[in-house]
């Protein structure tokens, strides 16, 4: 089990130190600093499909399915609305960036997957 941790640990250095035009250091700010970035008065789903993918592009696909997943856990501990439906979004953020890598194209596939 401690192999396992520690196998874990370097996949995500090695992860998040693949990019080098990350936003930030930390898996946690690099997170934020897309979330932040996003466009006001998108839906939750469209929110959801540029976070996943963004966090794929500018922070690695790692910390995107970390950050879906978290996401979605943390909701149904802090009165949140987990849903189905997000996590498709964030599935669908992550497939549009692995084949767009702007911004401007990962922002076209999400609306072209419906969301």
């Amino acid at each position: 089990m401690r192999r396992l941790g520690v196998a874990l640990l370097w996949l995500a250095l090695v992860a998040c130190a693949s990019n080098p035009q990350r936003p930030a250091d930390s898996s946690l700010a690099c997170m934020r600093s897309v979330r932040d970035s996003l466009p006001e008065g998108i839906s939750d789903a469209h929110a959801h499909c540029l976070a996943a993918g963004g966090i794929a592009q500018r922070c690695s696909s790692f910390e995107a399915g970390l950050a879906g997943a978290g996401k979605e856990f943390a909701d149904l501990f802090t009165g949140g609305d987990p849903s189905w439906a997000d996590w498709q979004a964030d599935r669908a953020g992550l497939r549009c960036a692995r084949e767009h890598r702007e911004p401007e194209g990962l922002a076209l596939c999400c609306t072209a997957e419906g969301f």
